[in-house]
C-alpha cells in the first residue's frame, strides 16, 4: 500500500509537471508596433447654434478638434444616425475653434442639439511583430483595435474607437520573413475584430510578420498602394498630449487556442500647426540708356528691339533728352524699368504725364495721342513704346517682344494713363534670362518744318501696381 501511495503521489507530480510544462510553452509576441500614416485626431463637434442652408460657415463646441484647410467635412444628425450636408471642404476655424468656415455654403439648415460637425481622418496601420512559437496551418492571427464599431464609418465627439469604416478585406495585406505563409482575412465589426487565418504553410518562430490594413498592394512588407481607411478616434485628452490606444494580438491554432499574446500602443495627437509670415516686397527702378545702344540693353529675353538710340545724349534714371528734332529722322532715346515683387497676382505698369511736349513759351505741342499709333519720319508725333514680355502686342503693335517698325507710340495725359506691361502671375523676378519685370521703353519724336523753335518738355511718371 506504502509503495502504492508512492506511486500515486509521483503520478500527480508527474501531471502537475506537464501541466506546468505545457503552459510554459505559451509567450509574449515580442517586436510588435503599430506605425500609423496620421496621428491626427478625427475631428467631430456638436453644433452651438442653429445655421441657415445658407451660410458658409457653423458655430460649434470647443471640443479641442481641429478643422484643417481642405479636410473634407459633414453634418451628422445624431438623432437619425445620417449625414444631413456631405462633401463640405474646409476653409479654416477659427483661433478659438469655435467656428469652421467652408469654401461653400451648406445647402441645408443644421440645428443646434442635434448635429454634430465632423472631418473623418482616415490612417493606413502597418502592424508588425515577431511570435516566439510557430503558428500551425489553419492557426489564426487575430488583432483587436479599442472600442466596439457600433457606428463603424464615422468618428463622433465621444468616440474611443477606430472606426472600420467599411474596410474591405481586399485592402489589407500580409507578409512574411520565413515560409511561404498566407493569410485569409475576415472583420468582425462588433469587436472591431480582423482575423488573418494562415494557409499553405507552417509560420515558423521568429518570423517577422506584417499586416498592411488599409493597403490594396504591396511588395514585401511595403505598402506600394497605399488606401488609408480605419477612421482615428476624437481627441478627448488635453491639447498637446495624445491620447493612447492599445491594439492587442493573439495567435491561436486551428482550435482557436491561444500560443501567444501581444500588445502595442497608438498615438493620436492634434497636428502642430507651424505659421511663418512673409511680408509683400516691391522694387521699382528705372535705368538710364547710353547713346547710340541698343533699345534692349539689359532686356534681350524680352524685348528683341535691337534699334539704337540716335539722341546723342545718355538717358539717366531722372532725365530723358531727346536732342535736336528733325524732319529726316525719328530721334530714340530709351530707359529700362525693372520691377520685382512677391505678389501673387504679379503687376502692373502704368504711366500718367504732366501734357504733351510742349514749348512753354508760345504753348505749341508735338503731336500725341493716348492711342498706340505707327510713327513716320517727317510727319510731327511724341510719344513712347515699351518694348518686353509683359507688355500687350495687339496693342503696341510688331509682336510682343518687338520694336521699330511699325512699332506704335503713345503719350499719356494727367488724366489717361497708359498700361505699358503687365503680369498676372507672381512672384516677378526681374531675370534676364526670363525677361518678366523688365520693360524697356523707347521714347521718340519727328517734326516738321511747321512746328516752332525752342524747348520742348514734359514730364511723365510711372507706377508700378502689385497684386498681392
Amino acid at each position: 500500500m506504502k509503495t502504492l501511495s508512492s506511486l500515486l503521489f509521483c503520478g500527480v507530480l508527474l501531471f502537475v509537471f506537464l501541466l506546468n510544462s505545457s503552459k510554459a510553452e505559451a509567450a509574449a509576441l515580442y517586436s510588435i508596433s503599430d506605425t500609423i500614416t496620421t496621428s491626427r485626431p478625427s475631428a467631430a463637434t456638436p453644433l452651438s447654434a442653429d445655421a441657415a442652408s445658407s451660410v458658409v460657415q457653423v458655430s460649434v463646441a470647443n471640443n479641442g478638434s481641429r478643422f484643417l484647410a481642405s479636410d473634407s467635412a459633414r453634418i451628422r444628425r445624431t438623432g437619425t444616425d445620417a449625414d444631413i450636408v456631405t462633401g463640405l471642404t474646409v476653409a479654416t476655424q477659427s483661433a478659438a475653434l469655435t467656428t469652421v468656415y467652408f469654401t461653400g455654403a451648406l445647402g441645408t439648415a443644421a440645428q443646434l442639439g442635434t448635429d454634430v460637425a465632423i472631418a473623418n481622418i482616415a490612417a493606413m496601420h502597418t502592424i508588425s511583430f515577431k511570435n516566439p512559437n510557430p503558428i500551425p496551418v489553419g492557426g489564426k492571427i487575430v488583432i483587436v483595435f479599442p472600442g466596439s464599431a457600433t457606428n463603424p464609418n464615422y468618428a463622433s465627439p465621444s468616440a474611443t474607437m477606430f472606426s472600420f469604416n467599411g474596410l474591405a478585406t481586399g485592402n489589407i495585406k500580409a507578409n512574411f520573413s520565413a515560409g511561404t505563409a498566407a493569410c485569409t482575412f475576415s472583420i468582425t465589426l462588433s469587436s472591431n475584430t480582423i482575423t488573418c487565418t494562415t494557409s499553405t504553410a507552417v509560420v515558423s518562430a521568429d518570423t517577422t510578420v506584417t499586416i498592411l490594413i488599409g493597403c490594396s498592394a504591396n511588395t514585401g512588407a511595403s505598402c506600394t498602394t497605399q488606401v488609408p481607411t480605419l477612421l482615428n478616434p476624437s481627441k478627448t485628452a488635453a491639447s498637446g498630449t495624445a491620447d493612447t490606444w492599445t491594439v492587442s494580438l493573439t495567435t491561436q491554432d486551428a482550435s482557436s487556442i491561444d500560443i501567444d499574446t501581444g500588445k502595442t500602443k497608438i498615438g493620436t495627437i492634434a497636428s502642430v500647426q507651424v505659421v511663418a509670415n512673409v511680408d509683400p516686397t516691391l522694387t521699382f527702378t528705372i535705368g538710364g540708356i547710353a547713346n547710340a545702344a541698343a533699345i534692349n540693353t539689359g532686356n534681350t529675353t524680352g524685348c528683341t528691339n535691337t534699334e539704337v538710340t540716335n539722341t546723342g545724349i545718355a538717358s539717366t534714371a531722372t532725365n530723358v533728352n531727346m536732342g535736336t528734332l528733325s524732319s529726316s529722322q525719328i530721334n530714340i532715346s530709351a530707359q529700362l524699368i525693372t520691377i520685382t515683387t512677391n505678389g501673387i497676382n504679379g503687376y502692373s505698369l502704368t504711366a500718367t504725364s504732366s501734357g504733351q511736349l510742349i514749348n512753354a513759351a508760345t504753348g505749341f505741342a508735338i503731336n500725341s495721342s493716348t492711342t498706340p499709333t505707327v510713327m513716320t519720319a517727317g510727319t510731327p508725333w511724341f510719344g513712347l513704346h515699351p518694348c518686353g514680355l509683359d507688355i500687350a502686342s495687339g496693342t503696341w503693335a510688331t509682336g510682343a517682344t518687338g520694336g521699330g517698325a511699325g512699332a506704335k507710340y503713345a503719350w499719356p495725359t494727367r488724366t489717361t494713363s497708359v498700361t505699358l506691361a503687365s503680369d498676372t502671375t507672381g512672384p516677378i523676378g526681374n531675370s534676364i534670362t526670363t525677361g518678366n519685370g523688365l520693360t524697356s521703353v523707347e521714347y521718340a519724336s519727328t517734326i516738321d518744318v511747321t512746328v516752332p523753335s525752342g524747348t520742348y518738355t514734359s514730364i511723365v511718371t510711372y507706377v508700378a501696381t502689385a497684386t498681392f
